[in-house]
């Protein structure tokens, strides 16, 4: 059997194969992926821990943030945050952003985020680890911490407002 002498430069895997998931209409997804890992870098990791780009869809990107004061703020700079994602991405596939609350920190980022806001005192925080440790189920326990300490604190912030006169 006789070889083919073929003379074809090489090219790259993703060359060949976007014209393939076009066609199975799977292009949209690589593009969807791309925006939403780009997301991170383009707003950096303040504001990344009080947002999640959640999805793209036709040039808008949907975003949900920790309360509706980041949705307000985010909404002041959306025109800077669009150019500096289509910027890393090399291409204008990002017209539109849109914001809704949704988002939780996670548990750990939580309680870093409300430590220097806390009206909470030592011996709040003795009562309720020691409340805690009767529970069995440690998921279970962690819920209670952190309602508990929720709860307590917004009590004492409630008393501080009305001891200051609002």
């Amino acid at each position: 059997m006789r070889r083919k002498n073929f003379k074809s430069i090489p090219r790259h895997l993703g060359d060949i194969l976007l014209p393939i998931l076009k066609k199975r209409g799977l292009a949209s997804k690589i593009e969807e992926n791309q925006i939403l890992k780009l997301w991170p870098k383009a707003i950096g990791n303040k504001l990344n821990l009080q947002t999640k780009a959640h999805a793209f869809r036709n040039g808008t990107l949907f975003v949900k943030t920790t309360s509706s004061i980041w949705v307000q703020q985010l909404h002041f700079i959306k025109e800077e945050i669009i150019d500096k994602v289509n910027e890393i991405a090399g291409k204008k596939s990002l017209k539109d952003i849109r914001f809704s609350v949704g988002h939780t920190l996670p548990v750990e980022n939580k309680e870093e985020y409300f430590e220097e806001k806390s009206f909470l005192k030592e011996r709040d925080k003795i009562m309720i680890d020691n409340c805690a440790d009767s529970f069995a189920d440690k998921e279970l326990a962690n819920i209670f911490k952190r309602v508990m300490r929720g709860e307590i604190n917004r009590r004492r912030r409630l008393e501080s407002q009305r001891a200051r006169g609002r």
